[in-house]
């Protein structure tokens, strides 16, 4: 069901993240300015995984920058609305009010609901390559103060799940990041994006660096994580390939260029029930 206003799945349910009214004016390299705008209110729930479509230079990862707290919005006391349920480490789980902790400048405090409580596999990955592979997927745990011996049984899960195993049969634990095929450096960072367990995920055009199957794959191992566990999360992917966001995602925000203006806006917003029985018996 397309949709231009508030999308929704259950109305009794509180929601992982909820956003409308947002126009972002972003400054570019040549001087001139970009304006992104989400008039809608969105809403995605525990569980939803959101795909952002659209073309090249619509703003699809200013987008993502501002929701995942690394960018401030332009408009922020105008904003209809900006919330985040926190994880569940919080002895209260009620949504926060991202807006007025941006207008009171409470950079400490979004510091640390970032950290807590959203993941991000980033296109480049954004691995650091002084550390292995262990140590990478261990840093967003050790963030959030999570114990040596939970950290270690998280990172050996993830590396079974994600297949993160040497031509040899011995898993990459102790491998170095820069000597890791591009496929695999993938699997790393989508690792690492869940390795804390955070409320929120955003994944940035997961397949660019794996063939189809191989994404597919991997794909499947963090949604059955991030999605089909007992406290589910929710992801935010953006993708340029329709029919992999259509195979993945319930909810799809699509965006467009503004003909005529140096602008990108959200266009439509379509939520189906979720696909994942269906795609595990394909």
């Amino acid at each position: 069901m397309m949709s231009n206003d508030t999308c929704t799945s259950n109305e009794n349910e509180e929601p992982v993240l909820e956003f409308g009214g947002l126009e972002h004016v972003l400054g570019t390299s040549l001087g001139n300015q970009f304006c992104v705008t989400v008039e809608q209110t969105i809403r995605l729930y525990p569980g939803d995984f959101c795909a952002i479509l659209g073309p090249s230079g619509c703003g699809k990862t200013t987008l993502l920058s501002i929701l995942g707290l690394l960018r401030r919005p332009s408009n922020v006391s105008d904003m209809k609305v900006f919330r985040l349920r926190p994880d569940d480490s919080d002895s209260e789980l009620s949504l926060v009010d991202l807006r007025e902790m941006w207008i009171r400048n409470n950079s400490r405090g979004i510091d640390s609901l970032r950290r807590r409580s959203i993941g991000f596999a980033l296109q480049s990955g954004e691995l650091l390559t002084s550390l292995t592979v262990g140590e990478n997927i261990t840093l967003p745990l050790r963030l959030v103060g999570t114990s040596s011996s939970t950290a270690n049984a998280r990172v050996k899960e993830l590396m079974e799940r994600f297949q993160l195993r040497s031509q040899g049969g011995g898993d990459l634990t102790h491998s170095r990041v820069n000597s890791l095929s591009g496929g695999e450096y993938q699997r790393v960072a989508l690792a690492r994006a869940i390795a804390h367990s955070p409320r929120l995920v955003f994944v940035d055009e997961p397949t660019a660096a794996l063939n189809r199957e191989m994404a597919r794959g991997a794909l499947k191992e963090f949604e059955s994580l991030q999605h089909n566990s007992a406290n589910p999360g929710a992801t935010v992917m953006i993708t340029h390939d329709e029919s992999f966001a259509r195979e993945f995602a319930n909810v799809i925000i699509t965006m467009s260029p503004v003909k005529g203006e140096a602008a990108g806006r959200v266009v439509s917003i379509e939520r189906q029930p979720v696909l994942i029985s269906s795609r595990d018996k394909a």
